[in-house]
């Protein structure tokens, strides 16, 4: 049975059109990141899964049920926000046991008192406050049960709304940018612990970031939106080795990927700066050739280009440079022996891995070299 299913999801808002017709699946269990730029319809998309938005067309299905029409109270979702959505005025403990109070408790169990003057009540009381503590536990603030949120650091407060989530155990956990406001080392920390958490508890989850870094590393399949539809959909590894649009190639990568003018001769063989590139492309005249900046390597038979920059990283140099011919931009990262060989200022000759670079056509999709460019460089 499939977790989540999108199927043919579109959304307006009056004139303008903000999702496309997106469809894709979350499997149980399953990790998915939608991951793109700030407007891509990322967040709808989530809103509309949620419940807190009705799509203009198409349905969503949780668990096998379509839930389109129902509100977001009936549909076993749990949401963590950016802004962690934490009642300021109660202490952690009670923060962690809104969601099973309101579930478990009628509203007249929910008055004040109740659970002096009632056994049951009492005991239903005794039961959220200890699964409250247990899930403090598992995430590491169990200690701070009666302090407020404002006594707390981000870090600590993004732990009692994910808390506040898993407590209900519901099917899928939808989170919108959750580590936005955390700093940077802060932010490392949390993955981790979200992917472990994730790991425990076995429920499928949807994940909303505009930080590639935090889809690529924390994800089992990553969705690339931009434009209100889905560019891509696969493993990172899928989308970072083999993207399928040249957008995705450009998005996914630190530093961006380098792309520069090509063009395929009569023989098929592909010339970047009047250079062989190793392959060979079945698709005649202009096409964008790309290879990411570790796929470079100093070689006397590569891509003339002029040093404009050299970074030493500690482990290796990001080398910025320029083609001497079409003065196209180009960044390299090579290992710290090659330092002697690139000074700003002076020419180097670059050449890309045949079996890592990449080919696009002038629509932007990629391109599949000819079989035999692969076996030839493999050789």
């Amino acid at each position: 049975m499939v977790g989540v299913a999108v199927e043919g999801v579109g959304k307006s808002f009056g004139s303008t059109r903000v999702l496309q017709t997106v469809s894709l699946t979350v499997e149980p269990g399953e990790f998915v990141s939608l991951v793109g730029p700030s407007g891509c319809g990322k967040t709808t998309l989530m809103r509309i899964i949620a419940g807190l938005e009705l799509p203009s067309a198409g349905r969503i299905s949780i668990a096998g049920r379509d839930v389109t029409g129902i509100r977001a109270a009936d549909r076993d979702v749990a949401m963590v926000f950016q802004n962690y959505a934490l009642y300021p005025h109660l202490t952690i403990a009670q923060n962690l046991a809104v969601p099973l109070l309101m579930r478990r408790l009628s509203a007249r169990e929910r008055l004040p008192f109740m659970g002096r003057f009632d056994r049951v009540v009492a005991r239903k009381l005794e039961a959220i406050s200890s699964e409250a503590q247990a899930t403090a536990d598992v995430l590491g603030i169990g200690h701070l049960m009666h302090r407020k949120p404002s006594q707390l650091s981000g870090g600590q407060r993004q732990r009692v709304a994910l808390g506040r989530a898993i407590i209900r155990h519901p099917h899928v956990f939808l989170m919108d940018e959750p580590l936005s406001n955390l700093d940077a080392a802060m932010r490392v920390q949390m993955r981790t612990e979200i992917v472990a958490l994730h790991r425990r508890v076995g429920a499928c989850t949807v994940y909303v970031t505009h930080d590639q870094s935090e889809a690529m590393t924390m994800s089992d399949r990553v969705a690339v939106m931009m434009d209100g539809e889905i560019l891509q959909f696969g493993t990172p590894e899928d989308i970072y080795t083999a993207p399928s649009d040249l957008r995705v190639a450009a998005f996914v990568g630190s530093p961006t990927i380098n792309v520069l003018s090509a063009r395929t001769d009569v023989d098929g063989d592909v010339r970047v700066g009047g250079m062989r590139s190793g392959l060979r492309c079945p698709v005649p005249g202009a096409v964008s050739f790309a290879v990411r900046p570790e796929d470079l390597s100093i070689h006397r038979d590569g891509m003339a280009v002029i040093v404009e920059q050299v970074e030493y990283l500690g482990d290796s140099l990001l080398v910025h440079a320029r083609t001497e011919h079409g003065d196209e931009r180009v960044v390299a990262r090579l290992p710290v022996t090659d330092r002697s060989r690139v000074e700003p200022g002076q020419p180097a000759s670059l050449r890309a891995d045949p079996l890592k670079a990449l080919l696009f056509g002038a629509d932007g999709r990629r391109i599949e070299p000819a079989p035999a460019a692969r076996l030839a460089a493999n050789g």
